[in-house]
């Protein structure tokens, strides 16, 4: 038997190759609008998947980082200090809140 997670799965995966297939059919068409729509929100969900995944590494590599400059564990008043002496406000955002669950 399918769990729901699988299920919910082949069911996202089968929805998106039905697009992919009307995009296909629209170009063979000539509906170049229509197959460009389609082939743009996928690379819009493609890009904010990639930049989900970059926002964890980054983290994951800065807490890394900081727990080998420490040798140890931090604590939460540690971990906001040094989050905060990110100097490039673009890096710093890009460090997911500890209180953020």
């Amino acid at each position: 038997m399918t769990s729901h997670a699988d299920a919910t799965t082949l069911r996202s995966q089968i929805v998106e190759l039905m697009a992919e297939r009307d995009a296909l059919r629209a170009q063979l068409e000539g509906d170049l609008p229509a197959a460009t729509r389609w082939l743009q929100s996928k690379v819009w969900r493609q890009a904010a998947a990639l930049d989900r995944l970059n926002r964890r590494v980054v983290s994951q590599r800065f807490v890394l980082r900081t727990l080998d400059r420490f040798g140890r564990s931090l604590t939460l008043t540690e971990y906001r200090t040094a989050r905060a002496a990110i100097a490039d406000p673009r890096l710093r955002d890009r460090i997911d809140d500890p209180d953020a669950a």
